[in-house]
């Protein structure tokens, strides 16, 4: 069986998404999540190359970029 389901909060999409993930040692398959607002439209990647700008990383929200570069630069 599949059940299709619209979500137009983002933050009720990620609760709901969080508690689906629960059922999963019972056998759920989530199929695709539909964050397509963070997927690269395939004409921008073939024209500019892939742009990370658009993939919505939480576990380095609080990394400052620059930072994390200089300071893997200052290791070598």
């Amino acid at each position: 069986m599949q059940l299709t389901i619209e979500i137009p909060n983002e933050q009720l999409f990620n609760k709901i998404v969080w508690l689906l993930n629960a059922f999963k040692s019972e056998g759920l398959k989530i199929i695709s999540d539909g964050r397509d607002k963070f997927k690269p439209s395939a004409q921008s990647t073939a024209q500019e190359g892939l742009d990370f700008s658009s993939f919505k990383v939480e576990s380095f929200k609080e990394v400052d970029g620059l930072e994390y570069q200089k300071g893997i630069r200052d290791e070598w």
